[in-house]
């Protein structure tokens, strides 16, 4: 009898030291697996992150501007009401407004302080560029202020290789903040938004409004860099010096703009995101495919601020 007990006793206690270890490899595993880089949302909060969206339009206002680009959008922010929208939901190539969700994942990851090396590849970006040489460090702050000042492409790519360590990854990182921010009709091909041979990045201005109002919600500091007309950032030991001008017209011509963004490219057009504060309010403007970018700018800022009764 005693002999049994003892036997059922060395039974038990090996099941119970198998089931500890299992317990400490599984976590140990867990542990290893979670500390990947997937998503810069926690688990728990991966769809749905953003709960603000502009409001329906109904009807169209007889006063309304007739403007040339094939899709716009006007919105007050706080409320998300529909200050002016023509064809807001159509798919469109966007050209550099990608650049807004570069620098939206690159801020998820990186301190504004953190520094990122320059590679020989993306020093050899086309135009619109910084001019970075291969081995320069550069912080990510210095990085932004060439994205939205002069649209630097190579600062973009440099981004994208090294936020995450991996291009792909970056650009899979991109696509699925679009999801999670209930952009539904968007696709990033590249971090650039350069053309490619195929699969270009498109978006509509209904998305990209729902993108900037997070971003600058999210991270305030991006609207400081994009309001700034010039930089010059000093040489030191890690880089050459930078002077870089914004080109973003709007800035010193139109009272209360503040930025946001300018984009090129053959296939899309002239493209903008807009951001301008008066009052108290605050409008964000898109136009994609726009042969008179500027002006139709300022007609629409113009329109959206006089029904906002400014």
């Amino acid at each position: 009898m005693i002999e049994n007990y003892m036997k059922k006793s060395f039974f038990l206690g090996s099941v119970c030291l198998i089931i500890i270890l299992s317990a400490l490899f599984l976590s140990q595993n867990f542990k290893s697996e979670s500390s990947k880089l997937i998503s810069p949302v926690p688990h728990s909060k991966v769809l749905g992150v953003n709960l603000w969206f502009p409001k329906q339009v109904f009807q169209k206002e007889a006063d309304e501007p007739k403007i040339t680009a094939k899709s716009a959008l006007f919105i007050e922010t706080k409320t998300g009401e529909v200050l002016y929208s023509k064809d807001a939901n159509k798919k469109l190539p966007i050209a550099s407004l990608v650049k807004v969700m570069t620098a939206l994942i690159a801020l998820d990851h990186r301190g504004m302080d953190d520094k990122f090396i320059v590679s020989k590849q993306a020093s050899e970006m086309e135009a619109d560029k910084m001019l970075l040489i291969a081995g320069e460090k550069l912080t990510l702050k210095e990085l932004l202020f060439g994205i939205f000042l002069i649209s630097a492409n190579d600062a973009a790519e440099v981004l994208a290789q090294g936020t995450t360590g991996q291009r792909d990854e970056f650009i899979k990182l991109m696509n699925e903040r679009g999801k999670q921010l209930g952009m539904n009709d968007t696709y990033f091909a590249n971090p650039t938004g350069l053309d490619e041979d195929s699969n270009n990045s498109y978006s509509t201005a209904y998305d990209l409004a729902i993108l900037t109002r997070y971003l600058i919600r999210e991270h305030p500091e991006v609207v400081e860099i994009s309001k700034t007309p010039h930089i010059y950032i000093d040489r030191t030991d890690e880089h050459q010096d930078y002077d870089m001008y914004s080109g973003i017209n709007l800035l010193t011509t139109y009272p209360g703009v503040v930025g946001f963004k300018t984009g090129y490219t053959p296939e899309a057009g002239l493209t903008l995101i807009t951001l301008a504060r008066k009052n108290g309010q605050e409008v964000i403007g898109v136009l994609l495919g726009s042969e008179y970018r500027r002006d139709e700018a300022r007609e629409l800022l113009d329109y959206s601020f006089k029904k906002l009764g400014i």
